[in-house]
């Protein structure tokens, strides 16, 4: 008879056996990588390797077996990558070589109401006086269009842009505290500055910009003036060049 000993000695071997058969179906693909190359081998039951593929340092593969799974796989993607590619490059040349608007056409200009502070909104004289202000500079101006804005538009259900827009214009004022210099004493004193600022968002070509601009608060018809001469270098000079025609 077989004493208890053997029994846990050939219980454990058969444990033994059963996970290395079943690491070796598993595992039947095995990856070097060498000095930045990566190689490929399948490795059959006996632990021969064959070569699949290979990899060199500037992203080259190189096929040795094109009926291996693996390397059909890797074939795939390598196309699908490939045409990817290619649609980009395509979608950037018909942007680059479609036509683009004229030096003298307009730039229709998306404009949202100005976003004021909380102290902003107390020192402000009249209500909406300080979007008038910055509005009133953009009429002015030759090459720029406004567009009625659509007021039903709010949080998640706001497009990128207004229809019809070719940029668009988020501006926010506000009111800080600031250190300047006394022009008598040439002391540091504590002043109330006001900030001008404004996100700029081209859709075609895709372009985002920041400006800012500030100064003292009595100053504000003069802050404002240089902050919007900013944001139309902006749209006219970085901008306008490149959206297409309409």
């Amino acid at each position: 008879m077989v004493n208890h000993t053997c029994l846990r000695m050939i219980g454990s071997l058969c444990c033994v056996v059963t996970v290395l058969m079943l690491v070796g179906c598993s595992s039947n693909y095995y990856t070097a990588n060498v000095n930045g190359e990566q190689k490929v081998y399948r490795v059959d039951e006996q632990g021969g390797k064959t070569l699949i593929y290979e990899t060199d340092q500037q992203g080259k593969i190189t096929i040795h077996d094109a009926d291996d799974p693996m390397a059909k796989r890797k074939v795939a993607a390598q196309e699908a990558a490939g045409n990817l590619s290619r649609k980009t490059a395509e979608r950037f040349d018909q942007a680059n070589n479609g036509s683009k608007r004229q030096s003298n056409e307009p730039i229709y200009v998306d404009l949202a109401p100005a976003e004021l502070d909380e102290q902003m909104q107390k020192a402000e004289r009249a209500k909406g006086a300080v979007a008038e202000q910055i509005r009133s500079e953009f009429v002015a101006d030759p090459m720029i269009r406004l567009i009625e804005r659509d007021h039903e538009r709010s949080g998640l259900l706001k497009p990128h842009l207004s229809a019809g827009a070719d940029v668009e214009v988020s501006p926010k004022v506000s009111l800080k505290e600031a250190y300047g210099l006394d022009r008598k004493t040439g002391k540091p004193v504590k002043v109330l500055a006001v900030v001008f600022e404004a996100t700029i968002t081209s859709q075609t070509p895709p372009a985002t910009y920041t400006v800012s601009e500030s100064g003292h608060a009595q100053r504000n018809l003069e802050v404002s003036k240089r902050f919007t001469k900013q944001v139309k270098q902006v749209i006219l000079e970085k901008i306008g060049p490149n959206i297409p025609a309409h």
